[in-house]
């Protein structure tokens, strides 16, 4: 039979189920390890080690080893660190909605009165977060750029393999929550004891990991050597 170790490109998400969403963009049933420090170790183990083994075979004859990404691929981990910039820099904008709804007097008189502004009616659009960070769309260039990240691990230094595998992993982990709470924050009003409150709440939280996957994205171009681009919405 054919056979295809890419566990490089597989084992985090896929065969580990360590997605902090259930799932994620990958799945898996596996139970996690017991800390966010195992989780790292056990990471950087197999990453490692994949890093190294990655082969591809198609039946009988020699493995042959699987190649590090093209330019135009890693290009996308750029396009993507652009596009978070992009959303960090023209937060309120993007995730929120306004003089959409259809109003009576009575109620527009109401929103001046309570919101301020101009009688219009804003709502908060938490899952537009999702979009940039890779979750809502195939063709997103950072849908499931960690998986693109091990691939390319072979491009590092190898004095530098332990601290890049590491900022890959914590990238992966803070991308998951920033998409969790964003998800979270979409529910706010919706629940129990809910409202505009707990959806700004949430949205502030999910703003937070936002920012901190942004560094760490930095952080893996940097050790990649990849330029950062302006921000932008270019998926291409």
């Amino acid at each position: 039979l054919p056979l295809l170790l890419l566990a490089a490109a597989s084992i985090p998400r896929a065969a580990l189920g360590w997605s902090t969403l259930g799932g994620g963009r990958g799945g898996g049933g596996a139970p996690p390890p017991s800390s966010v420090a195992d989780r790292r170790d056990f990471f950087r183990t197999v990453a490692t080690s994949a890093a190294a083994t990655v082969l591809v075979g198609a039946g009988p004859g020699p493995a042959v080893a699987a190649p590090p990404p093209t330019a135009s691929e890693l290009r996308r981990i750029q396009l993507g660190h652009s596009r978070v910039s992009y959303l960090l820099s023209n937060w309120e904008e993007l995730t929120s909605t306004c003089g959409t709804k259809i109003m009576s007097d009575l109620e527009r008189r109401q929103v001046i009165r309570t919101e301020g502004g101009g009688g219009g009616s804003c709502d908060k659009t938490p899952l537009r977060v999702q979009e940039f960070l890779g979750y809502k769309s195939t063709t997103d260039p950072l849908f499931k750029a960690d998986k693109l990240m091990v691939r390319a691990a072979n491009l590092v230094d190898p004095d530098d393999l332990e601290g890049y595998l590491d900022a890959v992993e914590r990238y992966r982990e803070k991308a998951d929550q920033g998409a969790m709470m964003a998800f979270t924050s979409s529910w706010g009003e919706a629940n129990p004891n809910g409202g505009k409150e707990v959806i700004d709440d949430y949205l502030e939280r999910t703003k937070v990991e936002v920012e901190e996957t942004e560094k760490l994205l930095r952080t893996v171009m940097k050790y990649l050597s990849l330029e950062v681009l302006p921000p932008g919405k270019a998926i291409a």
